[in-house]
């Protein structure tokens, strides 16, 4: 069904992500995009009502992602069958509308461990490409990483940096919030256009 598909693409899920969020298989999922299986009531319900549970899935997925890579905070969690580089993983995650704050907590830390192994021209590249110079900018100045590959990264964000307002994936922010983040938020995220109160220094321990 044409709806389907098009609810599926606006939320950018893939079949297998949107046939978890709606709790049916991929292959189900399929025949119902094509027609050839009535969309009930449930799944009516289901699609307007996913937001909060594509949340949950995606952070339930990048919780996984940084136990596999080493991640001390995630460690009790299982480990996924298919693991994603560093650089993958901190894209997905800055492109989230909404993010787990506990997942924001950890990029710091995976910039810290995993710089030597990340392509930062493709990283750079991404960020531009998806409008995500800002975040990403942010977070790997907020990772206090000196490396020369690092700082060059943060250069050149700095020069296409985006005057439009954003938040840290944080996007549902409600309206009195965001005026609020907006006065207190600190030097670092003003200077980026974001609002967010988040600081590396605070979360240094968290692991």
């Amino acid at each position: 069904m044409a709806n389907l598909r098009q609810w599926r693409k606006r939320k950018g899920l893939t079949q297998v992500d949107a046939a978890s969020v709606l709790g049916v298989s991929q292959p189900y999922l399929s025949l119902l995009e094509k027609g050839m299986r009535p969309l009930t009531t449930a799944l009516l319900h289901r699609m307007k009502t996913s937001a909060a549970d594509r949340t949950a899935l995606k952070s339930e997925k990048f919780r996984a992602q940084l136990s596999a890579l080493g991640y001390p905070g995630f460690s009790h969690i299982a480990r996924p069958r298919t693991k994603l580089t560093a650089d993958v993983l901190l894209i997905s995650v800055l492109a989230e509308p909404n993010a787990d704050s506990r997942v924001l907590e950890a990029l710091p830390w995976l910039i810290g461990q995993c710089v030597s192994h990340v392509p930062l021209n493709w990283l750079v590249r991404q960020g531009k490409l998806q409008n995500l110079q800002n975040r990403l900018g942010f977070i790997l100045q907020s990772s206090n990483v000196e490396a020369p590959g690092i700082l060059s990264a943060i250069h050149e964000l700095e020069e296409a940096r985006l005057l439009q307002e954003t938040t840290l994936c944080w996007d549902s922010m409600p309206a009195a919030t965001r005026d609020w983040m907006r006065i207190n938020r600190t030097p670092l995220a003003e200077h980026w256009n974001i609002l967010t109160r988040f600081q590396a220094e605070d979360i240094v321990n968290a692991a």
